[in-house]
């Protein structure tokens, strides 16, 4: 059994080296080949931060607010209706997009990310609720509503 486990790895190994007879080129493009894969997977990914930032709030939603996954595991991941729009759009937060409602819910995309004018000054520091989902509604009570409203009941 060992002299057969031998021979093959000779074999192997003989294989190799007719098919590489030069090993620097095939470092060099091995080298080279996993340079382009990681700066293809590091485009994708820093291209998702990017365009996040792009967005006036995005929140907790991260990736959600313009995929369908909350971790999208490669650039080609399905993308919601707002993620659509904001594609559609030239990944831009504008008014445009704000006046939108993508996801059909009655509520604008400004409403929902808390941009209403879409100048890109949000007047919330959360996003409402998910510009893409049309389950997800904005609450119509706010943080300063809210404090509002309980200063009422404790005076």
């Amino acid at each position: 059994m060992l002299d057969r486990i031998n021979v093959i790895v000779v074999t192997w190994k003989l294989e190799v080296v007719y098919m590489r007879p030069n090993p620097k080129i095939s470092i060099r493009r091995i080298v080279l080949m996993a340079s382009i894969i990681l700066s293809l997977l590091f485009g994708i990914l820093t291209g998702t931060d990017d365009f996040m930032q792009r967005l006036p709030v995005y929140g907790d939603l991260n990736c959600r607010i313009c995929h369908t996954s909350s971790d999208p595991s490669t650039g080609a991941a399905e993308m919601n209706p707002f993620g659509k729009d904001f594609q559609d759009n030239g990944n831009e937060w504008n008014m445009k997009l704000a006046e939108m409602d993508s996801d059909n819910d009655g509520h604008t995309n400004g409403i929902e990310i808390g941009d209403e004018n879409g100048d890109g000054s949000p007047t919330t520091d959360k996003v409402r609720s998910n510009p893409g989902d049309a389950f997800d509604i904005p609450s119509s009570l706010d943080q300063k509503t809210w404090g509002v409203i309980k200063s009422l009941y404790n005076n």
